[in-house]
């Protein structure tokens, strides 16, 4: 069976009619009767011709997925130096448990992301309906998505860490000082609900209007975080 180096691997990544290969586990698989591998590309995320041994045990579908493609030759990878002692514990750990590779940023970030775009929904509702009730659930949903953003934060920071090195990423780093910026003017909206506005939907309160503002800003700042987000997870281009 066919030795392939990582050059040799890389060769074959689906790109001008060549052959879709990837490996797992040592194994190089023929992807290229799969649609979901069309161009050499899946789900936006994966490249052909990579060693993809970490990734898909942290995939929706399980190991047995490539028992239905042929299984082309075997992979030799190049001996790296070793790393750093407490690195390389962390790293078998999560060779064990994949899930944490990945995956808590994208739970937790979810919730204050959700929580804080549905305030928008909530504060048009009530200024068009009147109702003191909806504001409230407003403020709410503005109160709770604070709350949670300093968790997102800290996930975002680890899975940064683990899975780019705490590289210095531009995508990264826009992503780090607009969550620090949608903490800090998610904190001074809640401030501003609690102590300073005196009629919540009032027009003639001055500080209701500064609320207002406040608001629109957090709704998109963290919207915008959110967006850049996803271009790593599913890249646009």
């Amino acid at each position: 069976m066919k030795v392939y180096s990582p050059e040799e691997l890389a060769a074959n990544n689906g790109k001008e009619g060549k052959p879709v290969l990837v490996a797992v586990d040592g194994k190089v698989y023929d992807l290229s009767a799969s649609k979901l591998w069309a161009g050499g590309t899946h789900t936006r995320r994966h490249e052909a011709g990579a060693d993809l041994s970490k990734w898909i045990r942290s995939a929706p579908h399980k190991l047995d997925v490539l028992e239905r493609f042929q299984q082309v030759g075997v992979f030799q990878e190049k001996s790296e130096p070793q790393l750093a002692a407490p690195r390389t514990k962390i790293d078998l750990w999560l060779d064990r448990h994949p899930f944490f590779r990945r995956h808590p940023h994208p739970a937790i970030v979810h919730l204050p992301l959700g929580l804080i775009c549905g305030v928008a929904i909530f504060e048009a509702a009530a200024l068009i309906t009147g109702s003191a009730k909806t504001e409230w659930a407003a403020f709410c949903c503005t109160a709770l998505g604070v709350v949670f953003i300093p968790a997102a934060m800290l996930t975002g920071y680890i899975t940064w860490w683990i899975n780019y090195g705490a590289a210095d990423l531009p995508v990264v780093r826009k992503k780090r000082r607009l969550a620090w910026t949608a903490l800090a003017v998610g904190c001074v909206a809640v401030l501003l609900r609690l102590f300073a506005v005196m009629e919540p939907l009032g027009a003639a309160d001055p500080y209701f209007a500064v609320y207002l503002v406040t608001l629109a800003a957090l709704v998109t700042v963290v919207s915008y975080v959110g967006y850049l987000g996803g271009t790593i997870t599913f890249p646009y281009k």
